[in-house]
């Protein structure tokens, strides 16, 4: 995993000059930038091969929200320590308090839908507030790093303890906001809610100056399709493929070195 995300910060850091240089690819040479094409392009593959299996919805819901967290670490790999705690605006949360929050929130959805799912109809449709966890209780230190890291691990354990539901478990009812909802409705927040704090850290970086290299733009794509790709649970294949492209970062750094 380490070669993998130091090639997603090494790819992300590439700027329109970087990717026009030359790569040797099968007979012949194409750019740089088509190393991570090519690697969209095989996560695309092995996608199309996950998603033919079956699986239960719930599960099929959730890869969307493993997609969300892949595009939210390719925006942040690579992230100067500078930027992880300076807020862009009076009154606004800095990047590490955003992802503390998805944290919390990760941690408090997953155990108000399992609630949902399995308590007894004789007990109250809303969880009590004294099982879920205070934003105090979940640690908000390291660098961006481990603050991901933190945030993977909860989704993946969300991932197993939702991963696998019965259809009827999904009509089950439950409760967002003071409004009445369904599990089903629960499963699907979590995407979005990761996509709304992406949104908003990119908006931060951008105010902080931080602009995005086309390298970290198509780097963004890829690590959602792995995501996504992840979240069916075709592990071994994204494994082989963020192989592969940490296999292709250390190429063009043996052909700098040979220049």
């Amino acid at each position: 995993m380490a070669d993998f995300e130091g090639a997603v910060r090494g790819f992300a850091g590439l700027d329109h000059e970087a990717l026009s240089r030359p790569w040797p690819w099968r007979e012949g040479t194409i750019d740089v930038r088509y190393a991570l094409y090519r690697t969209l392009e095989e996560a695309q593959e092995a996608y199309v091969r996950a998603a033919a299996e079956p699986h239960p919805e719930s599960r099929r819901i959730l890869a969307l929200a493993e997609r969300a967290l892949g595009d939210l670490r390719g925006l942040l790999a690579g992230l100067p320590a500078e930027r992880l705690d300076t807020a862009p605006r009076p009154g606004e949360w800095s990047i590490r308090q955003t992802l503390h929050h998805l944290l919390v929130v990760e941690r408090r959805y997953a155990l108000q839908t399992l609630y949902a799912v399995e308590r007894a109809d004789t007990e109250p449709v809303r969880i009590p507030d004294d099982r879920l966890p205070a934003p105090a209780q979940l640690d908000d230190g390291g660098d961006v790093v481990a603050l991901l890291a933190r945030l993977g691990e909860a989704r993946a354990e969300t991932d197993r303890r939702l991963g696998a539901l019965a259809p009827a478990a999904l009509l089950r009812p439950t409760i967002w906001v003071k409004i009445d909802v369904d599990v089903r409705f629960r499963l699907h927040r979590f995407a979005a809610h990761l996509v709304e704090h992406t949104v908003q850290c990119d908006k931060t970086l951008a105010a902080l100056g931080w602009g995005a290299t086309e390298g970290r733009r198509i780097v963004r794509h890829v690590t959602a399709a792995l995501g996504e790709l992840e979240g069916l649970g075709a592990h071994a294949a994204a494994r082989a493929i963020e192989t592969r492209l940490a296999e292709r970062l250390a190429s063009l750094t043996t052909a700098r070195a040979g220049d």
